[in-house]
C-alpha cells in the first residue's frame, strides 16, 4: 500500500530509491528462523557486541571530560557491571538456542521479558533503572554485525535515501561523502543547523516528516520531493511514472540557469552585485567553481573539528585545509569564520555539553576565548595560510565591541608568535564580524570602528530578536525573516555599515531566498553569500530586477507595521521575477 507524508523540502529536486535506516533500534528486530548449523555463528555474533559494546563503555570510561558530571562515571560502570549479569549476556544466548533465532529477535525477546519483570517491580527506585539496562541492551542490538551503520559501505548504491529519526550537523559530515541520492528525517526546524547544511548539498531531502522512521522498512522503495517536501512510500506505477517525469523536468530547469552562469549579476539599471558562496569544506569547491560564484563569503571551519570526531585538528592540518581552498579560489575572496562550536554542533571531545539553554551559552567566540589555546591554534592557521590567497578571517556570535577587542587581541599575539618563529603570514589580513546578536546590531559603530567588514547572520538574529529556539519545532511558526522588528533591524545594520564604507554581506538562509531578493537588493544590500546551489536562481532574479522600479515597494514594506501587509507587498514586489 502507497503512503504519503509531508515535511519540510530542503530543495534539491526529486529521488527515487530504496531506503536505508541510518538508526536501527529493537523495535525494527524481526524474526528469522536459523537452520541448526547456524546456531553457533550467531552465538559468536552475539558474543562479539557484547565485547565490542563493553569495550566502547571501557573507553568512554577512560576518558571522561573533567567538566562532566560525576554520575557519568558511576553509570558507566554500572553499565560495564550489567554486561557481565546472565540476564544481559547469557539469556540472549539461551532464546537463540531455543528459539533457533537471529540474534536481534533474541534480544528484542529478552528487553521485553525485562521490561515486563521491571514494570511488576513495587519499588520506584528498581522501576527506574529499568531505562538503564534497556539503553544497554539497545547497544548491544546496534553493535551486532551488520546492524552498525558504515557510511563508507560501497554497496550503497548512488539511488540509495538515508533515512533517520534525526541527524545531527556531524552526521551530514559523514554524508557529504557518501553515495545517497537523497535524505529525511522525522525531525528538524526551518533553521536549525542541519537544515541549513542539507540544502547546502543541493540533492533532494525533507525534515519534518513526522512518523516516517516508523513506517519506513529497510529497502523500501521511496520517492522523495524535496522540492514540495512530499514523500511517497512504495508508490504504484502510475504515481512512479509521473515523479520520473518530473523528476526529469527538474533537471531541465537546471540546465537553463546553467545559461546565465558566466554572467555578471548586474540589475537591469547597472548595479553590480557580489554573489559569493557558504561553505563547509574543501568537497564543496566544485559546486563553488560551478556557479561562478565571486568568493566565498563564509566558511564554516567548524566542520573540520565536527568531521574528526576523535581529535583536534592540529595546526598544520588546518592550515592545509585552507591552503587547499584559497588555492583553488585563486585570487577570490576567501572569508574563514572561526570555529562557531557549542549548541548543536558539538564534537564528540568538546566538554563543554549540556547546558539547559545551549543557544545562549558558551558557543561561538564565548567558547574560543574560554578555551584560548584552541583559538590560537586557529588563528595561527588562518594566518598562515593568509599567504597563499586573498584570505580574510571573521568572528563569529560578536555581543559588543569590548568582546571584539578581547578577540582582536589573540589575533595580534598570533601574529608575534608566527614571526618570532620566523612564519609568513598576510600582516594587513582583512578581519571582519558576524552580526547575529541583537546586542551587536544595536551597539554597530564601537563594532565598525573595529572591523573591516562585517556578516549579517540573519538565522541566529532573527532567533534572537523574536526569543524563539530555531531548533523547537514547537515554536518554527514564530520564525518569519518579513517580521517588522527583523526588517528594522536590518535596515539599520546595512545603513550604517554603508555610512560607515565598511563593507556588509547577509551569509545567512535570507541571503539565498529569491523571494527576498529584491527586498535586500531595495534596502542597500550588495553583498549576498549562500549556498552555492542558490547562487544562479538569485542571480537570474538580480537580472531580471530594475532598482529604479522597485524603490517605491521596498519603501513601504520597511514603513508597514502588519506582517499580513508585508507579505502582500512582498508577493508584489516579486511580480514578473522570473
Amino acid at each position: 500500500m502507497s503512503i504519503t507524508i509531508h515535511g519540510i523540502g530542503l530543495g534539491g529536486g526529486i529521488t527515487i530509491g530504496n531506503a536505508y535506516i541510518l538508526d536501527k533500534n529493537l523495535d525494527d528486530a524481526t524474526a528469522h528462523k536459523l537452520e541448526k548449523h547456524e546456531i553457533k555463528a550467531e552465538i559468536l555474533r552475539f558474543t562479539d557486541a557484547v565485547n565490542q559494546t563493553r569495550r566502547e563503555f571501557e573507553l568512554l570510561k577512560t576518558n571522561i571530560p573533567k567538566t562532566a558530571p560525576a554520575e557519568l562515571g558511576s553509570f558507566l560502570a554500572l553499565s560495564i557491571m550489567m554486561l557481565s549479569d546472565s540476564k544481559i549476556s547469557k539469556a540472549p544466548i539461551d532464546i537463540i538456542t531455543d528459539e533457533e533465532c537471529n540474534a536481534e529477535w533474541a534480544i528484542k525477546l529478552q528487553a521485553d521479558n525485562l521490561e515486563r519483570q521491571f514494570d511488576e517491580m513495587e519499588d520506584a527506585y528498581l522501576k527506574e533503572r529499568k531505562h538503564d539496562v534497556i539503553q544497554v541492551l539497545e547497544r548491544i542490538f546496534k553493535n551486532l554485525e551488520g546492524n552498525k551503520f558504515d557510511w563508507d559501505n560501497a554497496s550503497k548504491l548512488e539511488q540509495g535515501i538515508l533515512v533517520a529519526h534525526d541527524l545531527s550537523p556531524a552526521d551530514l559530515v559523514h554524508f557529504k561523502n557518501s553515495n545517497f541520492s537523497g535524505f529525511l528525517s522525522e525531525v528538524g526546524s526551518l533553521t536549525s543547523h542541519t537544515v541549513i547544511i542539507g540544502r547546502n548539498l543541493d540533492i533532494p531531502a525533507i525534515v519534518g516528516a513526522t512518523h516516517a522512521r516508523q513506517i519506513i522498512r529497510e529497502d523500501d522503495l521511496i520517492i522523495l520531493d524535496g522540492v514540495q517536501g512530499v514523500l511517497i512510500i512504495n508508490p504504484d506505477k502510475v504515481v512512479l511514472e509521473e515523479y520520473k517525469q518530473r523528476q526529469q523536468q527538474w533537471l531541465a530547469s537546471k540546465a537553463l540557469l546553467y545559461k546565465i552562469r558566466k554572467d555578471e549579476a548586474i540589475t537591469k539599471d547597472g548595479i553590480t552585485v557580489d554573489l559569493m558562496a557558504n561553505i563547509d569544506g574543501t568537497s564543496d569547491i566544485n559546486e563553488v567553481t560551478y556557479s561562478n560564484a565571486s568568493g566565498v563569503g563564509l566558511f564554516r571551519s567548524e566542520f573540520l573539528f565536527l568531521s574528526n570526531e576523535d581529535h583536534l585538528c592540529s595546526e598544520d592540518e588546518q592550515f592545509e585545509n585552507y591552503v587547499r581552498i584559497a588555492r583553488a579560489m585563486k585570487d577570490l575572496l576567501v572569508i574563514i569564520r572561526t570555529a562557531d562550536l557549542g549548541a548543536d554542533k558539538n564534537p564528540s571531545w568538546n566538554s563543554n555539553v549540556g547546558a539547559s539553554n545551549p543557544a545562549l551559552g558558551l558557543t561561538g567566540i564565548r567558547l574560543a576565548l574560554v578555551e584560548q589555546s584552541f583559538f590560537r591554534t586557529q588563528i595561527r592557521a588562518i594566518l598562515r595560510a593568509s599567504e597563499f590567497g586573498n584570505v580574510q578571517m571573521m568572528f563569529p556570535m560578536i555581543s559588543s565591541s569590548w568582546e571584539l577587542k578581547q578577540a582582536l587581541n589573540q589575533v595580534e599575539y598570533a601574529k608575534e608568535e608566527l614571526a618570532d618563529e620566523g612564519y609568513s603570514f598576510n600582516p594587513d589580513i582583512k578581519i571582519g564580524a558576524m552580526i547575529e546578536i541583537p546586542s551587536a546590531a544595536l551597539a554597530l559603530k564601537g563594532i565598525l570602528s573595529q572591523v573591516d567588514f562585517i556578516s549579517i547572520g540573519t538565522n541566529d538574529l532573527i532567533q534572537y530578536l523574536l526569543a524563539m529556539d530555531r531548533n523547537d519545532e514547537s515554536v518554527n511558526y514564530l520564525y518569519n525573516p518579513l517580521h517588522p522588528a527583523v526588517l528594522k533591524v536590518l535596515l539599520h545594520i546595512i545603513k550604517s555599515a554603508n555610512r560607515a564604507s565598511v563593507p556588509v554581506s547577509i551569509c545567512g538562509e535570507m541571503a539565498g531566498d529569491v523571494n527576498l531578493t529584491r527586498l535586500l537588493l531595495g534596502m542597500g544590500l550588495r553583498k549576498f553569500s549562500m549556498h552555492p546551489a542558490n547562487i544562479l536562481n538569485i542571480k537570474r532574479a538580480i537580472l531580471n530586477t530594475d532598482l529604479s522600479e522597485i524603490t517605491n515597494t521596498v519603501s513601504k514594506i520597511l514603513k508597514t507595521e502588519n506582517i499580513e501587509r508585508i507579505e502582500e507587498l512582498v508577493e508584489e514586489l516579486n511580480a514578473n521575477l522570473n
